[in-house]
């Protein structure tokens, strides 16, 4: 079942974010999208905005935001969302420079409902950019003509030619000069190491091998995660086939675990019929000593006479149980336990002690 909410049934900050949003599976899959994705990137505002909807709403099982263009800062406030409530069983990421990949590494370490990742790696610090506001055209002064005041002399008209040739040469100055000096201020020290390798290039830098060997480190840690998926240009080949292969091994292992819990529940089941019947007949046919002279009451003499053997095997099997238990209920009252001082206090704890006793014999393997 697919549900694509209008603009005015969106709530109003992913709205104002320009965010569309797309329910399935009854609403517990979302799948977020930009509504003009050749925009500028959504910011924290439309993280944050996605991530308070999550928290009002515990049935989503499911996140696609590869279409949402939400960039590194917004997907920092939705991951320390996830982080809270362990609500996910699967997040499908959009693309995320070295800051978003850390992010989305808490979330492995910390919710144990996460099943299946997966993400775009950029060997980037961030793919947040701040707006800009100003060009490198707001610094060309090159046609700027001072005004005059009548007070100044009129200089000497310069020829054309050397005007122009004046002109052509100060602009190739601010142009060398703007080359220089052409990177923001957090890139200053990838300036000053130019031995470290670009990103973009194919090879993917210390900071990118350092997060990626951690993934790999916390998705071989936690069984929980059966698919992981962790793209990219930068990202190597034996990153990626080390984590398919870890969450491969959870699945196998899972599966393995389920076939056998369901043998050993059919296996037990069965086992403890069989024992049971087997204990039964070697009761009916046991010596002649366990047979009582005279019929029990309620009998009418027509068949074979009661055994006791039978009587001893309903005594062990249904009564031993509850008789420990009123037992152990009496002695508490005889302390004055104002637990069992009422009727229903008493039949709690004839409850409770029965529960306990059939869970301590199904783990001792009886």
């Amino acid at each position: 079942m697919v549900t694509l909410l209008a603009q005015e049934e969106t709530p109003q900050p992913l709205a104002e974010a320009g965010l569309a949003l797309e329910y399935q599976d009854g609403g517990s899959r979302l799948i977020v999208r930009d509504m003009s994705p050749d925009g500028c990137s959504i910011r924290n505002r439309g993280g944050e905005a996605l991530a308070c909807l999550l928290s009002s709403n515990r049935n989503i099982r499911s996140l696609d935001i590869r279409e949402s263009n939400i960039s590194d800062n917004g997907l920092a406030q939705l991951c320390l969302t996830l982080r809270q409530t362990d609500q996910l069983e699967e997040l499908h990421a959009s693309p995320v420079g070295h800051t978003g990949l850390e992010f989305l590494l808490g979330v492995v370490r910390r919710c144990t409902r996460l099943q299946t990742l997966s993400a775009e790696v950029c060997d980037v610090p961030t793919l947040f950019a701040g707006r800009q506001n100003l060009l490198p055209g707001d610094y060309d002064t090159s046609a700027y003509v001072a005004q005059k005041t009548g007070d100044e002399e009129e200089e000497p008209v310069e020829d054309e030619e050397e005007a122009e040739a004046k002109a052509a040469a100060k602009a190739e100055q601010l142009r060398k000069l703007f080359a220089e000096n052409d990177y923001d201020s957090g890139d200053e020290a990838a300036v000053a190491a130019p031995a470290a390798p670009s990103p973009g290039e194919g090879v993917a830098s210390s900071a990118l091998l350092k997060l990626l060997s951690d993934l790999v480190l916390e998705v071989r840690a936690h069984v929980n995660l059966t698919s992981v998926e962790c793209k990219g240009a930068a990202v190597p080949p034996d990153m990626q086939l080390d984590l398919t292969r870890a969450a491969e091994e959870h699945c196998a292992q899972q599966q393995r675990k389920a076939a056998e819990h369901e043998e050993k529940g059919s296996r037990t089941a069965s086992d403890a019929l069989r024992d049971q019947m087997e204990e039964i007949r070697t009761l009916n046919h046991g010596q002649e000593l366990m047979k009582i002279d005279g019929h029990l009451p309620g009998e009418d003499g027509t068949g074979s006479s009661t055994r006791m053997g039978i009587r001893s095997y309903v005594g062990r099997r249904l009564f031993s149980a509850l008789g420990e238990a009123l037992f152990e209920c009496q002695r508490f009252k005889s302390k004055e336990n104002q637990a069992v001082s009422t009727p229903e206090g008493e039949m709690a704890f004839i409850a409770m002690y029965i529960r306990q006793k059939i869970a301590a014999e199904a783990e001792a393997g009886h």
